[in-house]
């Protein structure tokens, strides 16, 4: 393809190419896994995006958002309702305080058009019944699922999101300030009231675009999910409710539980795939948070630093599991967190070759070839080699050089992965 001596137009060559990845799964096999990371209102502040001026604010969510691409992910959670409030210019909800105050530009418009620059679905989280910390609405009155579903109307009307996305936020649990007023109902009543809105809320996302998505990640705790009203089991057996769903599974395989060390990672996720019995689209939320972190309980974030990495090979291996997302952004840079991040990238990372132009060379012409590291993050620095240097050599550059007839493979290696191409040389 180049007009220079020394090299020339090869069309065939294609056909040769092998690629020889190492993964399991990656992104270019499985276009469809959804690599997600939350971002939650804690970390407005910590990105750049509290009380910016609007250039200021495009240059900190681009960074972000080209960050989350670079560590692999394609789909964002991002938090803009995590109360009774708003990230958008909106008539009927206060602007989150957690970004500042409002400002004369649309932040949210901003966020979507940013993550889809970096082709990242964008799914507008939301906290469908807290007021603030310590104060919910009732969620057995009509006038509250009126105001969820307004706010949900809102963001699907406005903008061009990808879906919905709610958290594990539903009745207070023990230790919340208002638990004692919602104690004398039911674990059924509770369950009934949420699934009212759960419903409600399907309906009309679906009514405004078939193909828009709504899900929930629940806790990784089948039993406290029922006990707050989140009716998991019939989300995963009916469907109406829910599109995808994400339980956090934030535990690792070396637990301490009654004494005794407990795979709670993979208990909680035969659990939880058993309970899948429509196949609704699952993904696995994993707790990269806690890497490096000193549990008393949960000492395999302690002892190893692949917990993450292990977790993402066993989703993989799954039929059941769709991808999976981190918890959370910020933990992709906290320093605890990069022996974990290391290894999960190198555990999803893949290498392939391009810049192929022929089937075969001569003895002294010369193929420029080109490796694509990812996900990005890993740095586009490969090693090269040649199986024969006698028949083809190859530079650190990948510039390749045919030298005798014979057949040669030659490779291009990042830490564990590599990816081959044949060549043959005639005379």
């Amino acid at each position: 393809m180049r007009g220079k001596k020394g090299t020339f137009t090869l069309m065939m060559l294609l056909a040769a190419v092998m690629f020889c990845t190492m993964n399991v799964k990656t992104a270019q096999a499985e276009e469809d896994e959804v690599r997600a990371v939350w971002v939650s209102f804690y970390e407005y502040k910590g990105a750049g995006l509290k009380n910016k001026p609007e250039g200021t604010f495009r240059v900190n969510a681009d960074k972000m958002f080209r960050n989350i691409r670079d560590n692999g992910c394609n789909t964002v959670y991002f938090h803009v309702r995590a109360f009774d409030d708003a990230i958008w210019p909106s008539d009927n909800f206060e602007f989150s305080t957690y970004m500042g105050q409002e400002p004369e530009y649309d932040p949210l418009a901003i966020l979507i058009e940013t993550a889809h620059k970096y082709g990242l679905s964008f799914h507008a989280w939301m906290n469908p019944y807290r007021i603030t910390q310590k104060k919910i609405y009732d969620p057995s009155k009509p006038s509250t699922n009126s105001r969820i579903l307004l706010a949900v109307r809102e963001v699907i009307d406005q903008y061009e999101v990808d879906g919905i996305h709610f958290d594990d936020y539903f009745y207070p649990s023990k230790g919340h300030k208002q638990y004692s007023k919602y104690s004398s109902l039911s674990q059924a009543e509770k369950m009934s009231y949420t699934n009212t809105m759960v419903q409600s809320v399907y309906n009309t996302i679906k009514q405004k675009s078939p193909s828009l998505q709504f899900g929930i990640s629940p806790a990784g705790n089948v039993e406290y999910c029922e006990s707050i009203g989140s009716d998991v089991k019939k989300w995963m057996s009916t469907p109406g409710y829910v599109d995808y769903i994400v339980p956090q599974i934030y535990w690792s395989n070396c637990y301490k539980m009654g004494g005794k060390k407990t795979k709670l990672f993979d208990q909680r996720l035969r659990q939880w795939k058993r309970l899948n019995t429509a196949n609704v689209k699952m993904y696995i939320g994993l707790g990269l948070y806690r890497g490096g972190m000193k549990d008393s309980l949960d000492l395999g974030w302690r002892k190893s630093s692949k917990v993450v990495a292990s977790e993402i090979s066993k989703t993989r291996r799954s039929a059941k599991i769709s991808g999976y997302s981190l918890f959370s952004y910020e933990s992709l840079y906290k320093k605890s967190c990069q022996k974990e991040v290391k290894n999960m990238l190198s555990r999803i990372s893949s290498v392939t070759i391009t810049g192929s132009d022929g089937s075969s060379l001569k003895p002294g012409q010369q193929l420029a070839l080109k490796a694509t590291v990812w996900p990005l993050r890993l740095g586009q620095n490969v090693v090269w080699k040649s199986s024969d240097k006698s028949v083809v050599s190859v530079s650190a550059r990948g510039v390749v050089k045919a030298r005798s007839a014979g057949v040669a493979k030659l490779y291009a290696c990042k830490g564990n992965r590599k990816a081959a191409i044949r060549i043959q040389v005639t005379e």
